[in-house]
């Protein structure tokens, strides 16, 4: 087993983080159990080990527990109670070995705090389901005083590519360390949920104790009841997959990362999106040539709420607002500044010749209060005319009416690879949460509603492609945008 057998130079354990990430239903509770055991009293125990197992809540922790209990209580030679080696304590889920001075105890992140412990082995169960890291942050940091650390993540994919979890698992992918081991067990992203080949690379128990039967029920179900689809994939395929679809799938967002952005300079179009008090705003800009969009994005968050946002939110605003990250701009204070939104705006007008801004009504006249206060001449298109040669603003719906073409071109361009991104994980974070939803007449629009996530970049990025592509001269040989951005569709 890769995770016991290499060795460093001194001889010890090389691996020291390692990562097992398969479907569900592939014994990941019984594989927990029997690690617990092999370092509580088996061929890898310490003296004076401390093991853990991590679980999300109370009832998961107590199952891994029970799971354990019962493996000690069926063989007299592990039993205490029947002159065997591990005394178990149900009252605080603890199995102790006397003989060499360790002990096994199941935690939960419900259980208060978790500071103070000397794990030599701890093993998180379903990281997935976690509502923030902190259990996890406080096992990983806990090891320092250990010879031989080790800690150990068993769960199914996230479907959040901002998850701690996926966070960790492309790192490990991605990096050259030879003490992080991850073995990732998943369906390729465009695999045909029926395909028995995309089972099996998800489920390495397939056709041992896990059910094929069981297995191709599910997937007929999710066959016929396209709401199930995304949880199969999610679940049994082991997909980066939401349960709630997004508009646009990660697959196709990754193939979109092409690096390219804007240029200093060029015309371009921009979306903006205020925020609530003290919630994300985004401002996104699209490149105004017809053959191509290039994308960017500024987002801005109040510096006073980027530690509890990114709990609530599941997102790591304060990773993002590092100065060697840069994605996220925090101006000081607990609520949206929106004098250092319009100042950066102003600056932004410098770097590039802003054709137009495409924004939602809500709370416009704050935000224009704050240009005539820079004095930053702009105007809304339609309504201040005479004050042309500043900053054009238009006024843009957040309904099906100006939101549907919007959805459809960006989806368009997206589908057609015209969209390209820097990888700029804000943004990749609010089109991971983007849930559209449809009128009887099958127009499509964003809705923040269905999602308990931030999606603003995502609107505002609509909302700057729908600009563009109402407003940008076509080629004289097309008829229309749609025309241009799906060249092989017949007319």
């Amino acid at each position: 087993m890769d995770l016991y057998a290499p060795q460093n130079d001194t001889g010890r354990r090389r691996v020291r983080r390692a990562i097992l990430s398969v479907a569900r239903k592939n014994g990941k509770t019984a594989l927990i159990a029997a690690i617990v055991l092999a370092h509580l009293v088996g061929p890898v125990s310490e003296i004076n080990g401390e093991i853990y197992s991590a679980a999300t809540d109370r009832e998961q922790a107590g199952q891994v527990f029970k799971f354990c209990r019962q493996i000690v209580e069926a063989d007299p030679e592990l039993d205490a109670a029947s002159g065997g080696l591990i005394t178990v304590v149900p009252s605080t889920k603890t199995l102790v070995c006397k003989s060499n001075g360790s002990f096994y105890r199941a935690l939960s992140a419900e259980a208060g705090t978790k500071h103070g412990l000397n794990p030599s082995v701890w093993i998180y169960d379903e990281l997935a389901q976690a509502r923030d890291q902190e259990l996890y942050e406080v096992m990983n940091t806990s090891q320092g005083a250990r010879k031989e650390p080790l800690g150990i993540v068993i769960s199914t994919q996230s479907p959040d590519p901002e998850h701690p979890l996926s966070k960790l698992v492309d790192d490990a992918l991605a990096a050259d360390d030879n003490t992080v081991l991850v073995h990732l067990y998943c369906a390729k992203d465009d695999a045909d949920i029926m395909d028995e080949t995309a089972w099996r690379a998800a489920n390495p128990a397939l056709s041992d104790f896990r059910s094929v039967d069981d297995l191709r029920a599910l997937a007929v179900q999710a066959t016929r009841m396209k709401t199930l689809e995304s949880s199969f994939r999610n679940l049994y395929l082991n997909q980066r997959v939401d349960q709630n679809s997004p508009l646009i799938p990660r697959s196709e967002w990754k193939a979109c990362q092409t690096g390219d952005t804007l240029r200093l300079g060029e015309k371009i179009y921009l979306g903006l999106d205020l925020s609530a008090v003290g919630d994300l705003t985004a401002l996104v800009g699209v490149s105004a040539e017809f053959a191509g969009d290039r994308i960017g994005a500024w987002h801005w968050k109040p510096q006073e709420w980027v530690q509890d946002h990114a709990h609530r939110d599941r997102a790591p605003y304060d990773v993002w607002s590092r100065a060697d990250e840069g994605w996220l701009e925090t101006p000081p204070g607990r609520i949206v500044d929106y004098g250092f939104v319009a100042k950066r705006i102003a600056q932004i007008r410098d770097d590039y010749e802003i054709v137009g801004i495409a924004y939602d009504r809500w709370r416009i006249e704050q935000l224009l209060a704050e240009f005539v206060r820079l004095g930053v001449d702009a105007y809304i298109d339609g309504k201040d005319n005479d004050l042309s040669g500043g900053i054009r603003l238009v006024p843009w719906g957040q309904g099906f009416r100006d939101m549907a073409p919007a959805v459809d071109a960006l989806e368009a361009s997206v589908i057609n690879r015209k969209f390209k991104h820097n990888g700029n994980p804000v943004l990749g974070f609010c089109f991971a949460n983007a849930i559209v939803v449809s009128d009887p007449s099958g127009n499509r629009k964003l809705d923040k509603t269905k999602t308990r996530f931030r999606i603003d970049g995502a609107v505002a990025t609509c909302q700057a492609l729908g600009l563009k592509y109402r407003e940008v001269e076509q080629p004289s040989e097309a008829t229309s945008f749609w025309e241009v951005l799906n060249p092989n569709q017949q007319y």
